[in-house]
């Protein structure tokens, strides 16, 4: 899931006139009814931090399949207690960098497009393209993947932390 919504377009926009994600803005040219996409020309800093978690996150998930791999492969590795809880802090760290893309992504997003509406420059210029940028804001379904992706990895780091202690018990 999480992948889907990492590569994905549609985080935040405004109806049926703009969408941003992390990789590129799409805008819908209303007279031939196209969407077009293209990467951020200049791209805002709230991207760029959003960008950093996302990557940070997709990378302690990779770290976390490979740990989660060796401890249910190698045998001796499920009655080391550390292995475990490495795994946990590297999942929980994948949820939390999610989460803050999230937040990041969500507050300042909207903050931008709503300046981007009262721009009046910039929605004449979009206008003159077949781009109506007035339509109201909304949470996009790639975002909304990312968070459910979020919230399953918290969960998981939740079972991980009871695999935990019963290791830690089963061991004394």
């Amino acid at each position: 899931m999480y992948l889907v919504a990492f590569a994905s377009h549609d985080w935040l926009g405004l109806e049926q006139g703009t969408t941003i994600s992390l990789w590129r803005k799409c805008h819908r040219d209303y007279v031939i009814d196209v969407w077009r996409c293209q990467p951020w020309d200049s791209l805002p800093g709230f991207v760029r931090a959003a960008q950093a978690f996302c990557v940070t996150g997709l990378l302690t998930y990779a770290f976390s399949v490979i740990i989660l791999i060796a401890y249910l492969t190698v045998q001796f590795l499920q009655r080391i207690r550390g292995v475990l809880v490495m795994l946990c802090l590297l999942i929980f760290t994948s949820g939390c960098m999610t989460l803050l893309a999230l937040i990041v992504m969500g507050i300042k997003g909207h903050d931008h497009l709503t300046e981007l509406k009262m721009d009046d420059r910039e929605v004449l210029r979009l206008l003159a393209t077949g781009v109506d940028i007035l339509g109201r804001f909304y949470i996009g379904w790639s975002f909304v993947v990312a968070l459910i992706s979020a919230l399953v990895t918290l969960s998981s780091f939740m079972c991980c932390m009871v695999e935990a202690v019963h290791v830690g018990m089963t061991s004394e």
